[in-house]
Formats: structure tokens, C-alpha cells, sequence
């Protein structure tokens, strides 16, 4: 398992996930969500957003319809208070994340991987990668969960399905303030996850300016239903920065010195952050130590990372 997908897996703990038997209805769910706008505002009278987040409702109790609930949502978010749309995207992202473990096992199986392998390429959608393939059940599989809102990732040589975070986007302008900064925090790592295969991919000023994006988050949003997501999240880039991975090491293994990049990438960093966080504390008195030393890994350096960052 790899770590960034660990991570997500254990987000979904955090959240608090619930599953629900799914809604019965006669034809698509698409059309019994349409049907029952109708219904509710013609014999209740109840608003339109009110219609609307209760249609959306039973789309979202199983990853089963996560098509139709994605459709729906897209064409009538808009409708929604926001108080509504946010309910509805949390809810969205639950099943997702409900439904990721189903997903991974279709995809984990040695034929699948091995097609994959022969027409995988980086940042390609599941549709243009079902496109690209003869392979009917192949094909369908790759339409089926990127019509389910999933995208392919690989590291150490597999392919994976992860959440497309980054079709959260469209939702932005509907959700309540902490959820559009929540969304933008994990479009950012579905776009492009901070490690593979055990190593950063992100350069230090990268890791270090997410960990400060995320604290941010956790302050300016302390009773967020998300907040302990992010925290899980912060720990990881906070754990990145103060040690780095086993193979994009903070300090390098022969030597015991710092990365130069990383040197370079945090004092910059504390020349251009002055406000209060104690993130840049820890960071200060960290550089500031590495500075009387030579930026070298000995005892003092390595007693005040695990007095301030402990690995848990």
C-alpha cells in the first residue's frame, strides 16, 4: 500500500463514515431524483432548494449510484442553499471514500495491471485511457469508475484508483467557506501527491508550503467537520518536513548533512513568512540550531526534531 493511498484510507476512518441501504426507484436514479423535485414542490410546496437537497438525498447512500449522484449534483448545486450543497459534497466524498476499497480490488488483479500497463499514460483521464483500449471489459471498467468520479494513479509499479478531488472543484462556489478550502487543500494533493514509491515528489518549499496551507486551515476553521481530516494531513507534511522520506531524506544517509535544496527552500521560507504559526516556530529554532552546527545531523538536531515532531 502506498503512502499517500494509506493516508486517504485513513482519512476515511476519520470522517466517519456511514453506510446506508440504498433508495429503491423505478427507472434511473437520474430520473427518480428529477421525479421527485417534481413531486415535493408540487404537493408541499416546499422551496425549490428544498426539492433539489432532498432528491439529491438517496443518490448518496451507496457507491452504487455515485454516477447519477454526481450527474444530478453537477446539474442542480446551484439550486441549493449552502448550507445544503455543503451536506451534499460531504456526502458525495463519503461514498467515495466508502467505495474506494470495491474499487481497488477490481483493479487489483494481474490481467487488469497488466493491460493497464500497456496503455497507461501520466495525468490521463479514465475516459481517454477507456479510450485507448480494444479491451471491452477493460474499457468498461475504466469508463465505470471515472464515471463514479475516480482517477488512476501508480507508484511501485501498479495502477490504483484514487478520488478526483479535482472534479470537487465546481462545487467551490456553492459550499460553505471551510469546505471550499478543504476542496482546494485535497485538489491539490489529487492533482499531484507529495510522494511515490517511498520518496517526495513535491520540493521541499512545496511540502513545507502545504504543511502551512493546512495549519492554516485547522486555525481560521477550528469546528470544520473536515478539521480532522487536515490535521491527519498537516502531521504527515509536518513529519515531510522535519525528516523527509527513506528515499528523499532530509539529511543524507552518508554524510549526515542537509539537503541543500531543503536548506535553501526553508530559509526562504522564514525570510518570507513572518506572521505567527507555530509551524514556522519549529522551523525557525530548527534552522537556527542547523546553523551553529554546520547543517549537520547530530545529537542536538536530532533531539529537538523528536522533542517538536515526534513520529508517531
Amino acid at each position: 500500500m502506498k503512502k499517500h493511498s494509506i493516508l486517504l484510507t485513513a482519512l476515511a476512518l476519520i470522517l466517519g463514515l456511514s453506510a446506508a441501504n440504498s433508495a429503491q426507484a423505478e427507472g434511473t436514479a437520474g430520473d427518480a431524483a428529477a421525479g421527485a423535485v417534481k413531486a415535493v414542490t408540487s404537493s408541499t410546496g416546499t422551496s425549490h432548494a428544498q426539492a433539489v437537497y432532498t432528491a439529491a438525498l438517496p443518490l448518496l447512500t451507496d457507491s452504487g449510484r455515485l454516477p447519477q449522484a454526481i450527474s444530478y449534483l453537477n446539474s442542480n448545486i446551484y439550486a441549493v442553499t449552502s448550507y445544503q450543497a455543503t451536506v451534499l459534497v460531504l456526502k458525495l466524498e463519503n461514498v467515495h471514500k466508502a467505495g474506494l476499497k470495491v474499487w481497488e480490488s477490481k483493479f487489483d488483479n494481474s490481467t487488469v495491471q497488466r493491460k493497464l500497463g500497456s496503455i497507461y499514460t501520466a495525468g490521463a483521464s479514465m475516459a481517454k485511457l477507456a479510450a485507448s483500449t480494444d479491451d471491452s471489459s477493460l474499457r468498461t471498467l475504466l469508463k465505470s469508475a471515472g464515471d463514479s468520479g475516480y482517477k488512476l494513479e501508480t507508484a511501485e509499479g501498479s495502477f490504483f484508483p484514487v478520488i478526483d478531488y479535482a472534479a470537487y472543484r465546481k462545487y467551490k462556489l456553492y459550499v460553505t467557506s471551510d469546505i471550499h478550502d478543504y476542496i482546494t487543500i485535497m485538489a491539490t494533493e489529487s492533482a499531484l501527491p507529495s510522494s511515490k514509491d517511498n520518496g517526495l515528489v513535491i520540493g521541499w518549499s512545496e511540502v513545507a508550503a502545504r504543511a502551512l496551507s493546512q495549519e492554516h486551515f485547522v486555525k481560521s476553521h477550528p469546528k470544520s467537520n473536515r478539521t480532522g481530516a487536515v490535521k491527519q494531513l498537516y502531521r504527515m507534511y509536518e513529519s515531510d518536513t522535519f525528516y523527509g522520506q527513506n528515499n528523499t531524506p532530509l539529511f543524507h544517509y552518508d554524510s549526515l548533512e542537509m539537503d541543500l535544496e531543503a536548506q535553501k527552500a526553508y530559509s526562504s521560507i522564514l525570510t518570507k513568512n513572518t506572521g505567527t504559526s507555530p509551524f514556522l516556530d519549529k522551523l525557525d529554532g530548527f534552522m537556527k540550531l542547523l546553523k551553529e552546527n554546520g547543517y549537520k545531523l547530530d545529537d542536538a538536531v536530532e533531539s529537538y526534531r523528536k522533542a517538536e515532531v515526534p513520529l508517531s
